[in-house]
C-alpha cells in the first residue's frame, strides 16, 4: 500500500507537471513564486508538482505528515507518522532550462530518522521510468531488479559528483585526488537521480561533498540504493543516518564498500588544506 501511494504522488506529479509544460511558455516554468520552506527559490514548476502531490494524498484519504522542500511540513488528520518525505522536482534548473534530467522523489518513514524510511519511489523526468524500493525486499526499475556494481576500481570508475559548491572552493580541492583518479565524471543536477543510477549500477559510485544536500534529496535514493547493495557513508565513514528535518545537510558517499572506502581514503590521504591557495587565481 506504501509503495503503490507513493508511485501515486509522483505519477500526478509528473502528469501535473507535463499538463502545465505543454501549456505554458518554458519562461513560465522558472517564474520564482515564493520563497519555500527549505531556504530556496520556488518555481512555478516546483509549485504545480507539490500541489498535485497534495492533491493526491488528500483524494488517497492518506492520514499522517508530509514533509516537502517547499511548503515544510502538512499535516492529513493530524497524525505525526506515517512521515511522507517529498521532494516534488529535484532538478530544477535543468528542468527550467530546458535539460531532460529532473526527477521527483518520495519516500515514507515511519519515525523521524533516515534509517526509519520503510518505502521509496524516484521517478525519472520526462520518461517516467520508476525506482523503487521496500525495506527488506530489493531494488527495482520499472520492476526489474536492480543491483550496485561490486568490486570496481577507482581508476576505472564512472563517477557522479556535483560541483555546485556555491563559493566554497574548498569542497572543490578536497575532491580534487579523486577527479584525478576516475576514468569519467557526471555532474547530472539532480542528486535523486545519481544516486539512484548508482544503485542500478549506470554509475560507480556517488560523491557529495558539499554539506548541502537535504533529507528531501536523499530520502528515498538512499533507501534504493541500500536494497540495492550500496553502502551509504557519511565522509567520516560511518553508515549516514539524520533527522528527518528541512534543517538538516549531508554530504556522502554511495557505492558498493569497497571503492566507497577507497575513494574515502584518498580523500584523507590528499587534503593539504595549507596548499590550496594556490590554486585561488
Amino acid at each position: 500500500m506504501s509503495l503503490d501511494l507513493l508511485k501515486g504522488i509522483c505519477g500526478s506529479a509528473l502528469s501535473a507537471i507535463s499538463g502545465f509544460s505543454a501549456r505554458s511558455p518554458p519562461s513560465s516554468l522558472r517564474e520564482v513564486v515564493k520563497r519555500g520552506a527549505g531556504g530556496d527559490l520556488t518555481k512555478r514548476i516546483d509549485k504545480v508538482a507539490e500541489d498535485a502531490a497534495v492533491s493526491y494524498l488528500e483524494s488517497a484519504g492518506f492520514r499522517g505528515s508530509l514533509l516537502s522542500e517547499e511548503l515544510g511540513v502538512k499535516r492529513f488528520g493530524g497524525e505525526e507518522y506515517p512521515l511522507v518525505v517529498l521532494d516534488p522536482v529535484d532538478g530544477t534548473t535543468n528542468a527550467t532550462r530546458g535539460i531532460a534530467l529532473y526527477s521527483i522523489s518520495a519516500a515514507i518513514a515511519l519515525g523521524p530518522r533516515l534509517s526509519d524510511v520503510e518505502s521509496a519511489v524516484v521517478m525519472e523526468i520526462p520518461s517516467g521510468r520508476a525506482f523503487w524500493a521496500e525495506r527488506g525486499s530489493g531494488a527495482f526499475l520499472d520492476g526489474v531488479p536492480i543491483r550496485v556494481n561490486d568490486g570496481v576500481d577507482v581508476p576505472k570508475s564512472l563517477a557522479g559528483l556535483d560541483f555546485n559548491v556555491r563559493g566554497n572552493r574548498e569542497k572543490v580541492y578536497e575532491v580534487l585526488p579523486v577527479l584525478l583518479s576516475v576514468k569519467h565524471i557526471r555532474n547530472l543536477g539532480s542528486a535523486a537521480l545519481g544516486l539512484c543510477y548508482t544503485a542500478s549500477g549506470a554509475l560507480d559510485f556517488y560523491l557529495d561533498n558539499r554539506l548541502l544536500l537535504r533529507v528531501t534529496d536523499i530520502a528515498a535514493s538512499v533507501l534504493i540504493l541500500r536494497e540495492a547493495g550500496a553502502k551509504v557513508l557519511d565522509l567520516e565513514g560511518n553508515d549516514l543516518d539524520c533527522a528527518l528535518e528541512l534543517a538538516e545537510r549531508v554530504e556522502l558517499i554511495a557505492g558498493c564498500e569497497k571503492v566507497c572506502r577507497e575513494v574515502l581514503s584518498l580523500i584523507r590521504r590528499n587534503a593539504r588544506p595549507k596548499t590550496w591557495k594556490k590554486f585561488s587565481p
